[in-house]
C-alpha cells in the first residue's frame, strides 16, 4: 500500500476516535463528577523511533498517525447549588469512596446520593457510600442531617428537652498515589485495582454538586477542528487513490 494512502487512512481512523471522545465530553458536561477524557495522538515514526528502529521513514512522521491511549483530566468541575440534602459536591483533591452490589470499591466524584429503602445512603446505581465505619445508615425520623466540610455525618432531631444531635459517622473521602493508572467506567466511576486508598482532606459541600470538568465551548471548537482534519485525510486518500489508478493505467500500456 503506498505510504500517502496509509497515513491518510490512518489519519482518518484517528481523527474519528477523537471525534468520538469529544462527543462524548460534550453529552457528559452537565452530568456530576464526570471527568474529560482525550485521546493520546503521536505519530508512527514516534513510536518506531522510541523502539529504536525507523523502518525507512523520515522523521518528518509522513507513515501516518494513531491514537496511542486515553487519557483523563481530574481538575474540579464547577459546583451548581441544588439544596438537596444527599447532594455533594468535593472541593480538592479525592473522591467519595462506594462499593457496588460485588463488593468491588469505585472511587467517584458524582457525590448526587439518595437513601434506599434501608436508610442507607447511595448512589443512584444503588453502590453503597462508605464511611469511616463502613456504609452510612441514617436513622427514620430525624428532622435534619447535616453533612460538614469535614465530611460528619450528624443528624438533628427535636426532643422535650430540645435539640437532639446525633453524630452518625464520617464520609471516607479518598484517592491514590497514581491517579492515571485507575480505570474509568463511564469517565464517571473509577477502579483504584490493586492501589492503596489514602484519605484526604478535600472539603465537602452540601446542597451542592459538582459538573463534569468540561467547558464545551472549547470541546466543540475541538469538534470542528477534528472535523477538518479528517476531512482533508478524506480528501487526501481520494487523491492518491487516484494517482494510483494513473499508474495502474500505465503499467497495463
Amino acid at each position: 500500500m503506498p505510504k500517502g494512502i496509509y497515513a491518510a487512512a490512518s489519519a482518518m481512523v484517528t481523527e474519528t476516535k477523537m471525534l468520538e471522545s469529544t462527543a462524548r465530553n460534550i453529552a457528559h458536561a452537565q452530568t456530576p463528577g464526570y471527568r474529560r477524557e482525550g485521546v493520546i495522538r503521536v505519530g508512527f515514526a514516534e513510536i518506531l523511533a522510541g523502539e529504536g528502529r525507523n523502518g525507512g521513514i523520515k522523521h518528518d512522521g509522513g507513515a501516518g498517525v494513531t491514537a496511542d491511549g486515553r487519557y483523563t483530566e481530574f481538575t474540579d468541575g464547577l459546583r451548581d447549588p441544588t439544596g438537596g440534602t444527599y447532594d455533594l459536591a468535593l472541593h480538592g483533591d479525592g473522591f467519595f469512596t462506594v462499593r457496588d452490589g460485588q463488593g468491588k470499591t469505585w472511587l467517584t466524584r458524582n457525590g448526587n446520593f439518595k437513601l434506599d429503602l434501608q436508610g442507607r445512603l447511595t448512589t443512584r446505581e444503588g453502590h453503597l457510600v462508605q464511611g469511616q465505619g463502613g456504609p452510612i445508615t441514617i436513622p427514620e425520623n430525624v428532622d435534619r442531617v447535616v453533612i460538614e466540610e469535614s465530611g460528619l455525618v450528624t443528624t438533628e432531631q427535636s426532643s422535650t428537652e430540645g435539640l437532639v444531635r446525633t453524630t452518625i459517622d464520617q464520609l471516607r473521602v479518598t484517592t491514590v498515589a497514581k491517579l492515571h493508572d485507575m480505570p474509568p467506567s463511564n469517565g464517571i466511576y473509577f477502579d483504584p485495582a490493586d492501589q492503596t486508598l489514602i484519605d484526604t482532606k478535600a472539603v465537602i459541600h452540601q446542597g451542592q454538586l459538582e459538573r463534569g470538568n468540561v467547558n464545551p465551548v472549547d470541546e466543540l471548537v475541538q469538534m470542528v477542528t477534528l472535523q477538518r482534519r479528517y476531512d482533508s485525510a478524506q480528501k487526501a486518500l481520494t487523491e492518491q487513490s487516484r494517482t494510483g489508478e494513473g499508474y495502474s493505467d500505465i503499467l497495463r500500456g
